[in-house]
Parts: structure tokens; sequence; C-alpha cells
């Protein structure tokens, strides 16, 4: 009697460790299922965007807007940190002098580990005319201040350049 006992039991064990996988897989499938969204509402709940001058933005990059910039589009998401947004036309002329002292520590990014606020390089991507990928990361910790620039410089026809920059705070 035993010995039957032993196997029922063994049988059942076996029958839970086949069926486990199964179970599992199919509660993660449900999961993948749901999942979505229920991140997409989480993201969507808490996080602000607000428009702010590019003034704003710059200080919080800890820089300043450029002497006759124009075409000016700024904003700041709130959410687990602050980021600030933000694209402006200038002068091709005042660039070079604008970066030294606005950022003198930027690093240029190679075509490699592009930030995301860069164009990748492609067809009309042109470093020798004056298309730029540039990151600062400020060493020290300043409240209400960023933390990490990232700035793309991009020809346009004419005289003028975009810039577009992402400022965190983290």
């Amino acid at each position: 009697m035993a010995v039957r006992g032993g196997m029922g039991a063994t049988r059942g064990l076996a029958l839970a460790v086949l069926a486990a996988p199964l179970a599992i897989g199919i509660g993660g499938a449900v999961w993948l299922w749901l999942a979505p969204d229920n991140w997409a509402d989480a993201s969507d709940g808490p996080e602000s965007h607000t428009k702010v001058s590019c003034a704003q933005a710059m200080a919080f990059a800890r820089a300043s807007l450029p002497e006759g910039a124009r075409e000016e589009r700024c904003e700041r998401t709130d959410w687990l940190d602050t980021t600030m947004t933000g694209s402006f036309r200038m002068a091709r002329t005042g660039l070079d002098p604008w970066l030294a002292a606005a950022f003198p520590q930027a690093q240029e990014h190679g075509r490699e580990q592009r930030p995301t606020v860069c164009p990748k390089p492609g067809p009309g991507y042109d470093p020798e005319g004056g298309d730029r990928c540039l990151g600062v990361d400020h060493p020290d910790a300043v409240p209400g201040r960023a933390s990490r620039v990232e700035i793309s410089v991009e020809q346009q026809v004419g005289y003028d350049v975009v810039i577009r920059f992402v400022a965190y705070d983290v």
C-alpha cells in the first residue's frame, strides 16, 4: 500500500511540474495583453506639459538665449523629473560665440551614440558644413537647473541654423 500511495503522489507531482509552465505561460500572455494599456494610462496621468519662454528653458539649461533668436518654441514637462525642450533659429555667424559662452564644456557626439534630439546622419547630414550634435554634462547638482543638456545644430538654406535642445534635471 505504501508503494501505491507513493506512485499517486509522484503522478500528482509530475502533473504539477508539467502544468506549471502552461499556467505561467497563460498568465504571462494575459499580462502582456493587458500591460501596455495600463502603462499608457500610468504615463498619461501625472505628466504635465507647459509652454514656456525659451529664455526660461535656456536658464534651466544653465545658459542664455542667444541674441537675435527667433521662431522660439519651448516646453516644460514635469513628472518624475523636469525636462525642458525647445527649438529656435539664429544667425549662423553668432553660433560659435554663443556656444562657447553658453556651453564651454560641450562635447561633440560622433556618428555613434547620438542623443535622440540629433538627427541621424543621413544624406543631408554635413558635419563639415556645420551640422553638429553636442552634449553637456553639468557635474555639480543645482536645484531647479539641468544636469544634462543635448543640443542639435542644423544648417539651413541661407544664413540660419536651427537649434534644438533637451535639458534634464536628473
